[in-house]
């Protein structure tokens, strides 16, 4: 299978199992994937040897593995049954390794790859899991990372969690406008009581777009998440345009802002035509705001069904496994995050 931009696309999903609650739900949105497009699906399960002397020898080293991985298939087999009760094609495999290296190593030969982000440190850079952090940042395939279950207090009222902002709840909200967009699609979804309008996303899928090479291919990836869902498409730009405060030279930076400007609502412009083009029974729009990429994604996940966005990110720090805007909002979000591999990284 290949996509509209070239990109082999294989069909499989491939999910990461250790029997825990944010594993059950990544198996849930990996099946629900892979009965919707016809894909086969993967799990997997990792576990580690400890590294310590065994007094009695070998017997007792690998009686102690055959344990492990005993422990490992568990889950795995739970699973697989029910995978195959709903007649989806299932395997499964367990490795003494690493959980990030296995899924990263399989994701070569996976179209997409699920897995659950635990924990919610709020120590900014620490409350990504090691193992759905590396994986976004190494995948050969787009990653799909799900948080935890948010319970909404009224069952009968639309409300939004809070994101997870690296100074808490009470954390002052970043300064965002909406500058321009493009007609929204209709019908749209119900909105959020507690998000306002322009932040109010209505369970659409959330791309992020820079002006970037990469921007159609992740476009794409996101346009299909869309339709598979039955969601309609924006695609979001957004720059910190208010450079009074900040910028060394706000006059100068001022006088450049209809041109910066422009440059997005074009690209955007031109991105969502060809989106249509490739999807046209897809509802598209795109919006243009006043902020950093980071927060509008970041405060777009309390509504949005899925944030799609690239490894790059604007930034690039060295060291990074990924991209600062990818970082922070894999970081923060309360939404499923599609990650996308940039070219540099990707098959």
């Amino acid at each position: 299978m290949e996509d509209t931009t070239g990109t082999s696309v294989k069909d499989q999903v491939l999910v990461g199992v250790d029997g825990s609650e944010n594993s059950s739900r990544a198996f849930d949105i990996a099946l629900a994937v892979a009965k919707r497009r016809g894909w086969s699906l993967r799990l997997v399960g990792g576990y580690i040897i400890p590294s310590v002397g065994y007094e009695n020898g070998p017997v007792v080293a690998g009686s102690y593995e055959r344990m492990l991985e005993e422990y490992a298939r568990g889950p795995l087999d739970a699973l697989a049954e029910k995978a195959e009760s709903e007649g989806v094609d299932v395997t499964t495999a367990t490795h003494a390794d690493h959980a990030a290296d296995l899924l990263v190593r399989e994701s070569a030969d996976a179209g997409l790859v699920v897995v659950g982000k635990r924990g919610r440190n709020r120590f900014a850079g620490r409350f990504l899991g090691s193992v759905s952090g590396a994986l976004a940042a190494h995948s050969h395939c787009p990653t799909l990372v799900i948080p935890e279950k948010w319970v909404t207090p009224d069952a009968a009222t639309l409300f939004a969690p809070a994101q997870d902002r690296p100074g808490g709840d009470d954390a002052e909200a970043e300064p965002t406008e909406l500058l321009d967009e493009s007609t929204p699609p209709k019908p749209r979804g119900t909105a959020f009581r507690n998000v306002e309008e322009e932040m109010n996303f209505r369970q659409e899928v959330v791309v992020g777009i820079d002006l970037h090479e990469d921007a159609l291919r992740i476009a794409m990836a996101a346009a299909r998440v869309a339709e598979l869902f039955g969601r309609p498409l924006t695609l979001v730009s957004a720059a910190p345009l208010n450079a009074d405060a900040w910028y060394p030279n706000p006059v100068e930076y001022n006088a450049a802002i209809p041109s910066i400007r422009k440059r997005h609502t074009d690209y955007l412009t031109q991105l969502a035509d060809e989106v249509r083009t490739a999807h046209p029974r897809l509802g598209v729009h795109w919006q243009f705001f006043d902020g950093t990429p980071a927060g509008v994604l970041s405060e777009a996940s309390r509504s949005a069904s899925v944030v799609a966005l690239g490894t790059r990110g604007h930034g690039g720090f060295a060291g990074l496994m990924l991209g600062s805007v990818s970082q922070a909002v894999l970081n923060r979000s309360v939404s499923p995050v599609l990650v996308v591999p940039t070219l540099k990284n990707s098959r």
